[in-house]
């Protein structure tokens, strides 16, 4: 009886590490095949056989699709140009150049999904075809609760949260790499504080 409650509690603490250890591994973003350019990841083998169990399980938990090899890439933020957290009290300038792609989109994903205001008839989204783009085919982004003219993608709450920019039809695909790709910057402008 001895040996057999011991066999129990070995098993019992073997699953429930292994368990524990799995989803520190999922939360915790770990990938093993991401690109890094400023605040901006990637994890080009994600749409492809090749993707690693974890990024995958990952993309499950959070119900997003992923883009196959040669369809494009998708870069994702947590945190700004100075290593802060973006949180969604916050109002953030993106700015930079058109990259090299036939389309692309700017969403913002807390941990429950896509920031979405439909209250507000505002979408947790913008796509480069309504883009005001300046002379140098250039843009600018403001990210956060507060209106503002031009390009706004619109956010609420409290919290943490992250942007995600996708590239379709890009040369920077899984197939062929990031190299060489310049990616917006992030810029906090000011947080509003309750209270």
């Amino acid at each position: 009886m001895r040996y057999l409650l011991a066999i129990v509690l070995a098993i019992g603490i073997a699953l429930g590490l292994g368990g524990w250890s799995a989803k520190l591994a999922i939360d915790g973003g770990t990938n093993f095949d991401t690109v890094q350019l400023g605040p901006w990841v990637a994890s080009p083998l994600i749409g492809t056989q090749d993707a690693d169990p974890y990024a995958r399980a990952r993309l499950a938990k959070l119900a997003q699709l992923t883009l196959g090899g040669g369809e494009g890439i998708m870069f994702q933020a947590e945190e700004d140009d100075a290593g802060r957290r973006l949180r969604l009290e916050c109002s953030y300038l993106l700015s930079g150049s058109t990259p090299a792609a036939r389309f692309f989109t700017v969403s913002a994903h807390s941990d429950t999904g896509l920031v979405d205001l439909p209250q507000r008839g505002r979408p947790g989204w913008l796509t480069s075809n309504a883009l005001l783009r300046g002379e140098d085919n250039g843009f600018t982004i403001a990210v956060g609760p507060s209106a503002r003219a031009g390009n706004w993608l619109a956010t609420d709450g409290s919290g943490p949260y992250r942007l995600t920019f996708a590239l379709y039809d890009t040369p920077a695909s899984a197939i062929t790499g990031a190299a060489g790709l310049a990616m917006p910057s992030i810029t906090r402008q000011e947080c509003r504080t309750d209270g």
